[in-house]
């Protein structure tokens, strides 16, 4: 339970069958979308479907050398880019340079932001109760007008995608869907001719530092990676959970103990402003003890130090969720989940007077967003200890 392993690796193809039809839709509990479904064996199959679609709607509409621009593919649960979801938007860049050869593309970073109309945003989801299968969406935004101008779907199966985070993801001590990287999930699943979210396209100049950024950390450069989050920061619509998540991670590489506590403190307060608060401390199997190793727990006792001052000095009254990852019984799950809790608010407590102001509730894996069960860094998020401000 809770035990971490390698991700798997390796590929799979089996033999090619296609089908369209807009009853896969309800079929696999996909979101509601306006182009047809195509489903394939492969993804580089599907990688092509998805790009010819989009181009046979783009059509007359594309101008003499235009430039399209795509913003880092995420997994639709958890909105993290995974090694899956950087490999889909691999095969599909490669796709649409095939098939649509006058189109440059170019990912979206702080030098590509304003050489185009034209941004793709797109998700992968693995299918429900399924053993490799996914499901993916794409849509182009013309940001001129803020309407979605193209949108495909398609599902397949792969064997050996890396559904693990990526570097910047896998590290992260908060998780990052809040509202901003909502509306980026709403735009990939928007009907062509609709609205693309309003605050997605207002953001999209900091979201190319954030993607810029992104790129920099998975690269290793940490330098580059804390200046294109620093620039990120000092802009009003930068005050997000990746930007402090990534001051934080670059800091921290850069052995600025004082600036990463401080980016932590960052992100203690946006999550106690927004009710958006949820940490990755991750436990030994079956127990309440943190993971042993220094690299995953080293740093607990500074977020827990900084939580607890955050809930001091506000007043806020905190109930303690823990969840657990769907492996052993429900009923072993629901009574770790609390012990773990409740573990919390004991180390809480001892760094401030918070009498009154915690509780500790347990939830199992009930409330798993991956549910695999896996007990890898693929579903690490399962493992999670969140906090919601209550009433006193």
């Amino acid at each position: 339970m809770d035990a971490l392993s390698p991700p798997p690796s390796g590929r799979h193809r089996r033999g090619p069958s296609i089908l369209c039809t807009r009853a896969v839709l309800a079929l696999f509990l996909l979101p509601p979308l306006g182009a047809c479904v195509t489903t394939s064996t492969s993804l580089d199959q599907a990688a092509g479907m998805l790009a010819r679609d989009l181009a046979r709607q783009l059509g007359p509409q594309l101008q003499e050398s235009e430039v399209l621009l795509i913003d880092p593919m995420v997994d639709r649960a958890t909105g993290q880019q995974t090694g899956a979801s950087l490999r889909l938007q691999e095969v599909l860049a490669d796709s649409l340079a095939l098939g649509l050869p006058d189109l440059e593309i170019l990912g979206l970073d702080g030098a590509s932001v304003d050489q185009s109309r034209l941004l793709l945003a797109g998700t992968l989801a693995s299918l429900p109760d399924t053993v490799d299968q996914y499901s993916a969406s794409v849509s182009l935004t013309d940001r001129d007008v803020g309407i979605v101008v193209a949108q495909a779907a398609a599902r397949f199966e792969e064997a050996g995608l890396d559904r693990a985070p990526t570097p910047f993801f896998d590290e992260s001590p908060s998780l990052t869907r809040d509202r901003s990287v909502e509306g980026y999930l709403t735009t990939a699943e928007t009907r062509r001719g609709r609205p693309a979210d309003a605050l997605y396209l207002e953001q999209v100049p900091t979201a190319a530092l954030l993607a810029q950024a992104l790129d920099q950390y998975n690269a290793g450069r940490w330098n580059e990676a804390l200046e294109s989050y620093q620039t990120a920061a000092e802009r009003t619509d930068g005050q997000q959970l990746r930007t402090f998540n990534g001051l934080y991670l670059t800091s921290l590489k850069l052995n600025r103990r004082d600036e990463a506590e401080e980016a932590f403190g960052q992100i203690v307060s946006l999550g106690l402003a927004t009710d958006n608060l949820a940490v990755k401390l991750l436990f030994q199997p079956g127990s309440t003890d943190f993971w042993p190793s220094a690299e995953v727990s080293g740093m607990y006792p500074m977020w827990l130090r900084r939580i607890a001052q955050a809930a001091e000095s506000s007043g806020s009254c905190l109930n303690i969720i823990g969840h657990t990852s769907r492996s052993g019984s429900a009923e072993l799950n629901d009574r770790l989940s609390l012990q773990r809790a409740e573990r919390v608010a004991e180390l809480l407590e001892a760094e401030a007077d918070l009498r009154g102001q915690l509780r500790a509730t347990g939830r199992g894996f009930s409330e798993n967003i991956i549910g695999t069960g896996t007990d890898d860094a693929s579903d690490a998020i399962d493992r999670r200890v969140e906090f919601s401000v209550v009433p006193c």
